[in-house]
């Protein structure tokens, strides 16, 4: 047997997991190999470290002070988790607040139309109004027309 194969036993031998015809092959290698014979005693040694050599209870009334404890906790995780949500809650509104006002500062600002874009938006004929002027028959209605056209219009600045 190998010296690999005989690590491989003692660890089953340590675990419970070694047959009989097997465990005879291991002590028969383990007698021959001064390496593996040290290996199984380290393998040996840390496996009683790791056990415990008593168990442990706990202390007196123990339970008793324990379970107010785990009440109180349980009563915090509502607000833990609401406060994990609104941590990650400020980010996005922070960026939606940050995209609102970007929007609000980069919308073009409305402004009136002038009397010519308004026409063309419109799609009418200016003169419409002029023609129905010069088609009057009468002289006075001519008058009375174009004074109370040229009050309708805005005042100009003089120059």
């Amino acid at each position: 047997m190998n010296c690999k194969k005989a690590e491989e036993m003692v660890l089953r031998s340590l675990d419970g997991r070694l047959d009989a015809r097997a465990r005879g092959l291991l002590e028969e290698h383990l007698a021959g190999c001064p390496t593996c014979r040290k290996a199984a005693a380290e393998y040996r040694s840390m496996l009683a470290l790791l056990r415990p050599e008593r168990e442990e209870t706990p202390p007196a009334r123990f339970w008793e002070r324990l379970e107010p404890r785990l009440k109180e906790e349980q009563k915090i995780v509502p607000y833990v988790l609401w406060e994990r949500w609104a941590l990650r809650a400020i980010p996005a509104f922070a960026a939606l607040v940050a995209l609102a006002a970007g929007l609000f500062l980069f919308t073009p600002a409305t402004r009136e139309l002038s009397q010519s874009e308004a026409l063309l938006i419109e799609n009418t004929n200016p003169f419409s109004e002029t023609r129905s002027l010069f088609e009057a028959k009468r002289p006075g209605e001519k008058s009375l027309m174009l004074i109370f056209a040229s009050l309708d219009e805005k005042p100009q600045a003089r120059r």
